[in-house]
């Protein structure tokens, strides 16, 4: 018998350390489906998100996670990368902060120190500030990547952005207080919260040089969608055997009290179950296809010209292709009408 193939050794760089909105991926790896495409996949963290792009962008890692945002920004800086699909559509992105603070609306901020993630969060903020009449001077902004939660909790910062599906429900956890946000989108009037999508990426060169390699990435990676969508409580058992710190410690333990002069035993909550919590709330922003949303690029390519982060003569639609989804992400046919009645597919 003839030897089988040599797996394909690829590496794949996460956006943030390995967190419960990256079980997919790893449902894939402990199931086999990566290596059942030939792929050996080694799956790498982060500490600074901001570090993807150019990475990813100069072929040292082979593909990645960024938000669809960034794709777009890189584009501006030179940095050619493609989005090949959707791993989050529209997680709820916001400035997070305890409710106590008394925050209800944008102008709220005066007097408070904004945490943003990277260059483009504060540029974000700022124009906010500016449609809102702020001086420039009547806030503090500062840069905290993504550990919105612990800078608040540090007392770092005021408020910073985060996900109402993460950073905010961590920071209710973590301080047994409920937690507020005043979501970007909102405030912006954009209508959706594609601009922080989170989606697959590579370099324009490896995508076009490795196409095979990337198709059994997406054929994989959606065959485990499909068991996160459909089995989730499953999928989060494989996510921790594979990330065991993510495991729920939350148990119940036997404490004894003293009362009235008689020693009474009852039982107390310890640990916590704050990834298992995030991981459930993060649920029904997972792609069920996988595809790019050619809607959500349009909106989120005028943003970022709105912004200035993107020149007005560059093609949004030119940073993503649906080529390599897997077939049964797809509509099985073509819309009678291009664009369908609406104009809108």
């Amino acid at each position: 018998m003839a030897p089988s193939a040599p797996f394909k050794k690829t590496t794949f760089l996460l956006n943030w350390y390995a967190n419960p909105y990256h079980t997919p991926i790893f449902v894939a790896k402990k199931r086999g489906f990566y290596e059942e495409e030939g792929i050996d996949l080694a799956i790498m963290e982060t500490t600074n998100p901001s570090d993807v792009t150019e990475i990813v962008g100069s072929g040292r890692a082979d593909m990645g996670l960024k938000a669809m945002i960034h794709i777009l920004a890189a584009k501006d800086r030179g940095i050619n990368i493609t989005s090949m699909g959707s791993l989050l559509d529209e997680p709820p992105t916001g400035l997070i902060f305890k409710a106590s603070l008394g925050i209800t609306k944008f102008t709220d901020i005066v007097g408070k120190r904004v945490g943003y993630i990277g260059h483009f969060g504060k540029i974000m903020i700022d124009d906010l500030a500016k449609q809102a009449g702020l001086a420039p001077d009547s806030y503090t902004t500062v840069r905290v990547g993504m550990n919105v939660t612990d800078a608040i909790i540090r007392g770092d910062i005021d408020t910073g952005i985060g996900f109402t599906n993460f950073q905010r429900l961590e920071l209710e956890e973590l301080t047994g207080e409920p937690a507020g946000m005043l979501r970007i989108d909102e405030c912006n009037g954009l209508g959706c919260c594609c601009f922080c999508s989170v989606m697959f990426v590579a370099s324009d060169e490896y995508y076009n040089k490795n196409k095979e390699t990337v198709a059994a990435f997406m054929r994989a990676t959606r065959r485990a969608m499909d068991i996160v969508i459909e089995y989730p409580d499953q999928a989060w058992e494989d996510m921790c055997i594979m990330n065991p710190r993510l495991r729920s410690t939350k148990r119940l333990k036997d404490v004894s009290v003293v009362v009235d002069g008689k020693t009474v035993t009852t039982q107390v909550e310890t640990g916590s179950d704050v990834y298992e919590k995030i991981y459930q709330r993060t649920l029904p922003y997972f792609s069920r296809t996988l595809l790019n949303v050619e809607r959500d690029w349009d909106k989120v390519g005028n943003f970022c010209k709105y912004l200035h982060v993107l020149e007005n003569d560059v093609d949004q639609h030119t940073v993503y292709s649906n080529e390599l989804v897997p077939a049964m992400g797809k509509a099985s046919v073509e819309p009678i009408t291009p664009g369908g009645v609406l104009g809108l597919a």
